[in-house]
């Protein structure tokens, strides 16, 4: 074992996710550029910048909804190619603007992750997390059909926890909710950064949720622009 391999180890042992000359174009048209970014346990990253610069196609990428033209991603030290597409999808958790609703009641969408692992339904779980996203009135048995469109996205929220990710994607997710809901999901998020879960969240830069961030991407053009280290205000 060479000396480059224990350093590597070495440096891996928070690191979740790192990128690497990640390039892809689609219809002609480079969408990325050359992104290069490391993401460890607990890192609290935005990312901005102006509407179709590549920013839901950069979360998209992280996810493997979609691969890299070329460059290679990595998780926990392994390549994305050495995984099957669902297990990182498991772990690199993506939950997008207009998430869907799964069956007709909330039981139906916190079941989901339990299905989707061949794993028994701990109902406790997700009635605490439905309590966590302020939904605690509700029983399992409801049905998701006449919910406001901020409670179906609390729903959706919760039923990303079921997973138990190691990494969270979210694209400007609380958009639908009003500002006492908005910060009792963000509130519920930020913990879980706490617990070491990586959060990388399109959001708009003079977002007042911005103070909860250690660092802010800015994407320009399919290319980062900048990284910056933002100052912790508790």
């Amino acid at each position: 074992m060479g000396m480059s391999s224990v350093m590597g180890f070495k440096g891996a042992c928070n690191m979740l996710l790192e990128i690497e000359h990640l390039t892809y174009e689609a219809d002609h048209r480079t969408i990325l550029k050359d992104i290069n970014f490391k993401v460890d346990k607990g890192d609290t990253i935005a990312i901005i910048g102006p509407s179709g610069s590549g920013k839901s196609t950069l979360l998209k990428q992280l996810n493997h909804l979609i691969e890299p033209t070329s460059g290679t991603l990595y998780l926990n030290g392994k390549p994305y190619h050495d995984y099957a597409p669902e297990s990182i999808r498991m772990k690199v958790s993506y939950l997008m603007q207009q998430s869907e609703m799964i069956g007709t009641t909330i039981e139906d969408n916190m079941n989901f992750p339990s299905e989707a692992r061949d794993q028994v339904f701990d109902k406790d779980k997700a009635l605490n997390l439905l309590k966590k996203v302020g939904l605690g009135d509700y029983d399992l048995s409801a049905e998701t059909e006449h919910m406001s469109g901020g409670e179906k996205q609390r729903i959706t929220i919760a039923r990303q926890l079921m997973f138990d990710p190691e990494v969270l994607l979210l694209d400007e997710s609380t958009s639908a909710l009003d500002t006492h809901n908005k910060e009792r999901v963000e509130d519920i998020i930020f913990k879980m950064a706490k617990e070491g879960i990586a959060i990388l969240w399109i959001t708009h830069s003079d977002d007042q949720s911005m103070r909860h961030f250690q660092k802010r991407m800015t994407i320009i053009d399919g290319e980062i622009d900048k990284i910056e280290e933002l100052n912790q205000h508790e």
